[in-house]
């Protein structure tokens, strides 16, 4: 029996009064982009700040920047290290670039770097080394920062799915050489469409320099608020499983896509973002208590992150039996999916770059058997519970 009721696996909040204050900013109204400078500035503790039209552009123009400022008298100046399990997106900002790549594998107990891994891809030489807040769950920033400044690496945090988030009392994005954020669909924070690079120390702030004049002025954004307009139609349960139900909608497919030209963020997402700002970051105190109350699910131990301020934007779990059963209906109708199906090392693009001498078989283990499930204020604790644990012991 079809149901329109469907619970929605991640949800940005987004009001009528969202699409409104991007319509003005796009007819013209106020200074959006400088007042969406202003509100990272502040809380980010950081006046560099780089505002593009994707996160997908903000990482690729971080990397792009980072590698130019490597000298190039050192091994692997042209060599970007990135996790090989992550959103595709990082796949499209690394073609984008056109450097050389190199992978290291990550831990299925943390969701962060396999260390040895890691250490060994610094070893051979990298220009950049890139570290994903995976889900929001923090990496160990003060670890990755050491070894990537004894292999003379700058470190790029990638904190697309992590706004909101703290590490150390430090916010997310806020701790790298460069901090990347994403204002999409389905991130902490959204206005249909954007991104920002962030720059937190000397050599950040030269390489945020190198990106200033690069993209083209943006549009107003009606297309980017049409699509907003939809996210903030479709955020409801009750609606939400009628185009998930059908397949050429493709809600909630991972899909990769080619590079584009970076541009500016138009005026009115930008407009949007700073309407959707004080409400993402109440969302992100709501989905932080959630993860507290379903900690016990959770494929990694998150407790010590939530309590240190992270804030999940999924949480990662994993079947305790057959990974079939977990196509249960039930756990599929309160939001309980796949994660990303393919490791990147798998992804066509990927066939040149380079893997670890032992691969990643972390990547590839994540690939098969990680789910998330839904912790925003629209979904119920108690029912996503009961879904996760009817799904894991269906026969």
């Amino acid at each position: 029996m079809l149901t329109l009721r469907r619970q929605l696996p991640v949800f940005s909040p987004v009001r009528f009064s969202s699409l409104l204050a991007g319509a003005l900013g796009a007819l013209g109204s106020g200074r959006p982009r400088e007042r969406l400078e202003a509100l990272i500035a502040e809380h980010f503790g950081t006046e560099d700040v780089r505002l593009v039209d994707s996160g997908t552009s903000a990482l690729r123009l971080a990397l792009e920047a980072a590698v130019e400022i490597a000298p190039a008298s050192a091994p692997g100046h042209d060599v970007l290290l990135l996790p090989a399990y992550c959103c595709y997106d990082i796949a499209t900002a690394a073609v984008g670039t056109g450097a050389r790549v190199r992978f290291y594998d990550l831990d299925p107990a943390t969701l962060g770097p396999d260390w040895a891994s890691l250490e060994a891809g610094l070893r051979e030489g990298a220009a950049v080394v890139l570290a994903v807040h995976l889900f929001g769950i923090p990496v160990d920033m003060a670890r990755c920062a050491r070894l990537a400044e004894t292999a003379g690496a700058l470190l790029v945090e990638d904190a697309a799915q992590g706004f909101g988030g703290y590490w150390a009392g430090l916010p997310l994005a806020g701790i790298g050489s460069l901090g990347v954020l994403s204002f999409g669909r389905g991130k902490g924070v959204t206005g249909g469409a954007g991104g920002a690079v962030i720059a937190n120390d000397a050599s950040g702030r030269r390489a945020l320099e190198r990106i200033q004049a690069r993209p083209a002025r943006g549009a107003r954004g009606w297309v980017d608020l049409a699509r907003l307009a939809a996210q903030w139609l479709l955020g409801r349960p009750s609606i939400y499983g009628l185009p998930a139900a059908l397949p050429w909608v493709g809600l909630g497919v991972t899909r990769y896509h080619p590079p584009w030209p970076p541009r500016d963020i138009a005026r009115g997402p930008a407009a949007a973002v700073v309407r959707n700002w004080r409400s993402s970051l109440d969302e992100a105190v709501e989905r932080r208590e959630r993860a507290a109350r379903l900690a016990d699910l959770a494929a990694v131990d998150v407790t010590g992150a939530v309590k240190g301020g992270a804030c999940l934007l999924r949480l990662p779990v994993t079947p305790s039996g057959k990974q079939d059963r977990w196509s249960a209906a039930r756990a599929m109708t309160e939001g309980v999916v796949p994660a990303y199906p393919e490791p990147l090392t798998d992804l066509a693009v990927a066939s040149g770059w380079e893997q670890p001498s032992g691969g990643c078989p972390g990547a590839a283990y994540l690939a098969e058997h990680l789910y998330t499930a839904p912790i925003h204020s629209r979904s119920r604790p108690e029912r996503v519970r009961c879904a996760i644990e009817d799904a894991a012991s269906a026969e």
